[in-house]
């Protein structure tokens, strides 16, 4: 019995001694499967355009999860370049105050509205370098060619994408808003109001009649200046739409609006300034021009319409020396010079002509 007992301890104990083997020993080794390494997501960058020695360069930033590229661009050129970069000669043009407000967009148009000091104290040479920040860091996203500046939803100026800008040339507005007067002309031939050759139109007369169209298009006091409330619709403003989509060319004219709408296919090609018939003797309805003279007589008022566009009687759309912004003919379409014969050459015998 007790030979029996001592054997069951000896038995026993060298069960636990196999039980207690260091685990490194060969008998006792486990395959256990490795762990799979998921790799992190590469951090989306965006560049930011600085400046150094007069020049612009470029830096990266990490765009947030969930954030617009071109936004979040923005708003990190706002926030001007770090400390080390600045030990690297690095700087900005922007003031420290400089915040983006919004950042919208058209087909060919960025459309970025910063704070009022953005575009305040500092020389013209600085504020040439801020449109160019502006622009260069924009360039990169999309397609699109130009930027429409605003101070507070007032627009200021245009800058190309990718091109350097012209000397600044600001004018105090309404509350001392600034705008630039090229940069007005251009956004006004973006929205179809004015060729782009006349941009640089010396005596300003088709820019200042395009104003006077724009004006009377978007319901503002029609006076053919840059005003507070031309400043904010310019910025938001959208090109004219027509009343009729049908195929070909037609001519719409608004007679409380000042407007002539030259339609093809129907999209606006061209929106132009014009006078229509005081106490709104115009006729209203759907015509067809009949008639097309380059040089007529006026026999009861013995005077001559240069590219007269007859549509109902006696009525014409032709040029006129004199087109202010409200109702002054004896029932005919007033145009300005240069938009008379535009319009001219864009109608034939049969062209609808809708006047409403």
């Amino acid at each position: 019995m007790r030979v029996a007992l001592v054997a069951l301890v000896l038995a026993f104990a060298g069960l636990l001694a196999v039980d207690l083997q260091s685990a490194s020993s060969p008998r006792a080794a486990l395959s256990l499967p490795a762990r799979a390494t998921v790799p992190k997501p590469t951090p989306q960058t965006v560049d930011v355009a600085f400046v150094k020695n007069g020049w612009i360069v470029r830096v990266e930033r990490i765009v947030p999860r969930g954030a617009a590229r071109a936004e979040t661009a923005l708003r990190e050129l706002t926030q001007g370049p770090t400390k080390t970069e600045r030990l690297r000669g690095i700087r900005t043009a922007l003031p420290e105050r400089a915040r983006l407000r919004s950042l919208n967009g058209t087909r060919d148009t960025w459309l970025a509205s910063f704070s009022r000091a953005t575009f305040g104290a500092g020389s013209a040479e600085t504020k040439r370098k801020r449109l160019w920040q502006i622009a260069a860091t924009l360039a990169p996203h999309g397609q699109r060619a130009e930027v429409a500046l605003a101070a507070e939803g007032r627009f200021v100026t245009t800058a190309r994408l990718g091109v350097r800008p012209g000397v600044w040339r600001a004018e105090a507005g309404e509350k001392d808003y600034p705008y630039v007067e090229r940069g007005v002309r251009t956004r006004l031939a973006e929205l179809g109001y004015l060729d782009r050759w006349d941009i640089v139109d010396a005596d300003g007369y088709l820019a200042e009649q395009a104003l006077l169209a724009f004006q009377g298009w978007e319901d503002l006091e029609r006076t053919g200046t840059v005003t507070g409330q031309t400043q904010l619709a310019l910025f938001t403003a959208k090109a004219p739409r027509p009343a009729s989509r049908r195929e070909g060319r037609r001519i719409e004219i608004y007679r409380d609006r000042g407007v002539l709408l030259m339609v093809e296919d129907g999209t606006v090609t061209r929106a132009v300034h014009t006078s229509t018939g005081v106490g709104g003797i115009t006729p209203v309805g759907d015509f067809n021009v009949y008639a097309k003279v380059l040089m007529s007589w006026s026999v009861p008022f013995q005077v001559w319409m240069p590219y007269a566009a007859y549509f109902t009687g006696g009525i014409a759309t032709h040029q006129s020396p004199s087109v202010p912004s409200y109702p002054a003919s004896h029932g005919c379409v007033r145009l300005p010079e240069g938009e008379a014969q535009r319009v001219y050459d864009f109608v034939q015998v049969g062209t609808p002509v809708s006047v409403r």
